[in-house]
């Protein structure tokens, strides 16, 4: 989601969009812009400023600079890498003006001209100034030449088939998922029967295991995908609460033929496995609400990257 400052700051601007932000050149120099998500907690801003390889002599000079002028900028933090300068504003209790995002752009370029930093005009894959576009690379924005765009895109091909055909397929996944979450089901068989506490908050425990299990399986990946992982973490709580109910029935001074048929049979029984399962169901529900809308397999993408339509 692109939010109303950063919407405002392309149409001056002239710049183009992608995911959560814009981007584009600011005098020569070359920005991303954009904001945290909803859900995050605090919200923030941020902007990106991408440069050609630092010496750590610039890094150790655009470090020292930004410390220094801090409380003068208004951010927050900010990271040096090699090629990027990562700046974030916290908005716990304001929102960042846009002066104070221009009055940045403003400092860097000062502090990137003195220290000898090329303009940023160009593509950032070989710094060709010829035939170059606008693009959304894996929700960034840079300037790609066409030669380097199809070579990126030959390369994200390749990476894909070679991840699909590393790939299983969904039953192996399930299986590592199911088995993943073992040591959560015995936990909480244990804490049931010996420490005589509800177990069903392990329902969390299962989810995030059946997770990381599906992942290390190398389960197939899809739009499907999160959809198996649910009902391996159902099957997972099902067989924990069957577990415990029948170990506790044969704490008592049952077989456990006795506790099976106590189980199929005994009203009593039956209705606290369901009121168990409910809770557990409960419990698990919210890692399933994260897992069902906001976790997504992510490709690799380049893309021409678009304007703001007016």
């Amino acid at each position: 989601m692109i939010f109303p400052k950063a919407k405002k700051i392309a149409k001056e601007l002239d710049w183009h969009t992608k995911n959560d932000g814009v981007f584009g050149l600011y005098k020569d120099y070359f920005f991303n812009i954009g904001d945290a998500s909803l859900l995050n907690n605090p919200q923030f801003k941020y902007i990106i400023a991408t440069v050609d390889n630092l010496t750590e002599e610039q890094k150790l000079q655009i470090k020292t600079e930004l410390d220094a002028n801090k409380k003068l900028l208004k951010f927050t933090t900010f990271e040096i890498e090699d090629n990027s300068i990562f700046i974030q504003f916290i908005e716990t209790w304001s929102y960042t003006k846009s002066q104070t995002i221009y009055s940045l752009f403003d400092f860097l370029i000062e502090l990137f001209t003195k220290l000898n930093i090329p303009k940023q005009n160009k593509c950032h894959n070989c710094s060709s100034k010829d035939n170059f576009n606008y693009y959304d690379q894996n929700d960034n924005g840079v300037l790609l030449c066409n030669s380097c765009l199809r070579q990126i895109e030959n390369n994200y091909y390749e990476i894909e088939r070679e991840k699909f055909s590393s790939e299983k397929n969904y039953l192996t996944g399930f299986i590592g998922s199911v088995i993943f979450s073992i040591p959560a089901i015995i936990a909480w068989v244990l804490v049931a029967v010996y420490l005589e506490r509800l177990a069903s908050a392990m329902a969390i425990a299962i989810a995030l295991l059946g997770i990381k299990g599906y992942e290390y399986f190398k389960g197939q990946h899809s739009k499907f995908t999160k959809y198996v992982i649910v009902l391996s973490n159902i099957l997972s709580i099902l067989i924990a609460n069957f577990i415990t109910i029948i170990a506790l029935l044969m704490q008592e001074g049952l077989s456990l033929e006795q506790s099976v048929t106590e189980l199929q049979t005994n009203e009593v029984v039956k209705d606290i496995l369901f009121k168990d399962l409910m809770i557990s169901f409960v419990l698990a529900f919210f890692t399933w609400v994260w897992l069902l809308f906001y976790l997504k397999d992510k490709k690799l993408f380049v893309k021409p990257a678009s304007k703001l339509k007016t």
